[in-house]
């Protein structure tokens, strides 16, 4: 009896080593699968993936996401999920005609505008127009002053014993030296002392559209430059995000030169530089009839296996596909990066573009692309 016992005990410490040795390399392999391939190819490429914060259990994460996050399992065998893919549709906040003007227009700089143009004088007197409100009052003669007089649209006032007078083009100044020589002239005062003033400016407008709070015609009082303009338009919007909605800001002007046809010129300006006062001449005197455009700030779409997917802005500079996944804080661990596409509508038409990341981040950058507005970033699942 006591020879057998000694091979017992062998042959169960060699099971009990099976046993745990099969428990090793199944363990070793499920943490094989759960690392990005690609980065396992190539450890000194640059990585888009998220990165565990110190002390995370990497071998855990990755399946607790895919037990509690359904998006995250695949359906069918092998089969990666679906993908909602939104349509980012320009906004149509002008109208075609005016749109239409926008595009057949000169485009010039500010500057270069301003070098051939000049700066309109700032000093020169307010004109009054058709639809002005005015008031005129005569010193001793309430019978004969009147608080709310309209301009006519055929650019007439009416005031007592005087009849009608014509008062479009001419400034508060010249309209109460007018009265003062009729009065005269039909013996009616000695020594009239007239005083005009502007109380309300419907003449000279300019249209504000666009990613502002009040939209529409405003009115021009005198020599208001952009910025008082939009304040008058109740300020640029703010996005959802508490971002302001726009950086850039588009003026449209009819050019009048002595003996030329009128001419349309647009221009651009950056709202960021505006603001800051980097550029002065940006702050242009407005002038009747301009149109201020200020259109939405150009955003993409970055959707699927990226770790923040949402909307993002095209701001002051190109961006790429890879400079968006990084935006959107870098792929997961499941991605599968060299399948990204690119969804881009053109001419109404839906274009899919496939964006092979991974190969682009092993050195192939020319076949990264620039976004445009609308653009939607598609990332799906890997396989596995």
């Amino acid at each position: 009896m006591p020879t057998l016992v000694g091979p017992l005990l062998d042959e169960d410490s060699v099971k009990v080593t099976r046993y745990i040795a099969s428990l090793v390399i199944a363990v070793l392999y499920a943490l094989l699968l759960v690392q990005p391939a690609p980065a396992l190819d190539n450890p000194n490429r640059p990585s888009l993936f998220d990165r565990p914060a110190p002390g995370q259990n990497t071998a855990a994460a990755a399946p607790a996401k895919a037990a509690t996050d359904p998006a995250a399992q695949p359906q069918g065998k092998n089969a990666p999920k679906e993908i909602p893919i939104p349509k980012l549709l320009p906004k149509q906040d002008m109208a075609p005609d005016i749109a239409d003007e926008f595009k057949k227009a000169k485009q010039m700089e500010v500057r270069e505008y301003l070098g051939r143009y000049g700066v309109p004088d700032t000093k020169v007197d307010y004109k009054v127009n058709p639809m002005d409100v005015i008031s005129v009052t005569i010193f001793d003669e309430p019978e004969l002053s009147r608080e709310n007089l309209r301009v006519s649209s055929r650019g007439k006032i009416s005031l007592p014993l005087l009849g009608e007078l014509s008062v479009t083009g001419l400034s508060p100044r010249k309209i109460e030296q007018l009265i003062q020589i009729r009065y005269r002239q039909e013996n009616i005062l000695k020594h009239p002392q007239v005083s005009v003033h502007v109380k309300e400016f419907k003449g000279r407008r300019v249209l504000i559209l666009g990613a502002v709070n009040n939209p529409g015609g405003h009115s021009k009082e005198g020599n208001e430059r952009l910025a008082e303009m939009l304040a008058k338009a109740g300020g640029i919007k703010f996005d959802a995000d508490g971002d302001v909605a726009a950086n850039k800001i588009r003026i449209l002007r009819t050019v009048e030169v002595p003996g030329k046809p009128k001419q349309r010129v647009a221009m651009e300006i950056d709202l960021d530089s505006l603001t800051r006062g980097d550029h002065p001449e940006y702050n242009m005197v407005m002038l009747d009839g301009d149109v201020i455009y200020v259109p939405e700030a150009a955003r993409f779409f970055v959707t699927g296996e990226v770790k923040n997917p949402g909307y993002y802005k095209i701001k002051d500079k190109p961006i790429s596909v890879v400079e968006a996944i990084t935006m959107a804080g870098g792929f997961t661990r499941i991605a599968a990066g060299n399948r990204t596409r690119l969804v881009r509508y053109q001419d109404g038409k839906e274009v899919t573009i496939k964006v092979p990341v991974e190969d682009i981040l092993d050195g192939d950058k020319n076949k990264d692309l620039i976004l445009r507005p609308n653009d939607v970033i598609v990332v799906p699942q890997s396989f596995f």
